[in-house]
């Protein structure tokens, strides 16, 4: 699909600059576009890529816009998320999946809910008392357990499992490898062997959900594990058992959220970060890569722990310095008493 400049600004609803008649087919970045393709900065550190960019038209920040007064232009307070719409107006990436189709090697048990116009893939597995609303795809080789629910419009690549009476929203995207509602890992020691606990909840995820490849959601071990409406979750994250994450929080990938820890709404935990068990982060923070979190956060803002990376002589040096800080602390503490 291709539109004209001013077919996709009014569709965008952004002011326009330039030939109205230019049309536009593609997307790309500014340093690989070719005619007829759409571009988009938000920081006027790239504004040296567009001026030599061989992309038709450029979505940018207002204040930029006198810079590049020689370019057709798409006039936006946040470009990225303009640069999305466009790219949904102009249809690129879209499925072309057969709406309705059902492979022959789908084993479906007699006793599943469909809803109209279900893709399901090769080799899928749906258990019985599955109930999969309308418009809903599922991709080759997934497994839909006894009693799970799906809503409509969902997208599920390949080899997603969905364990036993897992409910999923509408409207939801899970990766291939997602796995929702494994055993949360609850065990009792007791004589010094461990006990398996067993894990009796289950998982709800909200609405326009998003999870990435891999990612796993354990099932509550008495109550259930819940993600709420508008929650991106990026591959390779571990959401231990009875964990609760607001509405329209990100997370990063390799994040580790364990037990009955509570995320806040519209929070952003960043890569490679741990949140301990138990513990509640409210409303509105961010955590920046590879932080520990040890303690509640109970106001807003952006949190941080952990080692910036340094020189490798220099980090060698300073770790030495570590074991010397409660000597010099104590040291110091002496001073003051003393006044000197």
């Amino acid at each position: 699909m291709s539109l004209n400049l001013q077919q996709l600004a009014k569709a965008l609803e952004l002011e326009f600059r330039g030939e109205a008649g230019l049309e536009i087919s593609g997307v790309a970045s500014p340093k690989t576009a070719v005619p007829g393709e759409l571009c988009f900065i938000q920081d006027r550190k790239y504004l040296a890529d567009i001026k030599v960019s061989n992309c038709s038209v450029v979505i940018v920040p207002t204040t930029l816009a006198m810079e590049l007064d020689s370019r057709a232009l798409l006039l936006s307070e946040n470009p990225q998320y303009s640069f999305v719409q466009a790219i949904k107006m102009l249809g690129i990436g879209s499925k072309a999946d057969v709406v309705g189709a059902i492979h022959p090697t789908a084993v479906i048990a007699d006793s599943a809910r469909l809803g109209s116009d279900i893709t399901i893939g090769a080799h899928v597995v749906i258990g019985d008392d599955v109930e999969i609303g309308a418009g809903t795809s599922i991709g080759a080789g997934s497994i839909i357990e006894t009693a799970a629910v799906i809503g409509s419009q969902c997208l599920l690549h390949s080899r997603v499992t969905l364990c036993s009476a897992v409910t999923l929203g509408d409207r939801c995207i899970l990766h291939p490898g997602v796995v929702i509602g494994s055993d949360g890992f609850g065990l009792v020691l007791h004589q010094q062997q461990w006990e398996t606990v067993p894990q009796l909840g289950s998982v709800l995820i909200g609405d326009d959900v998003e999870i990435g490849a891999n990612t796993t959601v354990d099932r509550g071990t008495l109550d259930d594990t819940i993600i709420e409406q508008g929650c991106k979750l990026d591959n390779q994250i571990q959401v231990a058992h009875n964990v609760r994450i607001g509405a329209h929080t990100a997370i990063a990938a390799c994040v580790g959220i364990a037990g009955s820890a509570s995320i806040g709404r519209h929070c952003k935990i960043s890569g490679a970060s741990v949140v301990l068990g138990h513990l509640t982060v409210t409303d509105n923070v961010t955590i920046t890569a590879m932080s520990l979190v040890t303690k509640d956060i109970t106001k807003p803002g952006v949190y941080s722990s952990g080692t910036p990376l340094l020189e490798n002589r220099l980090w060698h040096r300073c770790n030495a310095r570590y074991k010397s800080l409660d000597k010099i602390a104590q040291t110091l503490a002496k001073l003051d008493k003393s006044g000197k």
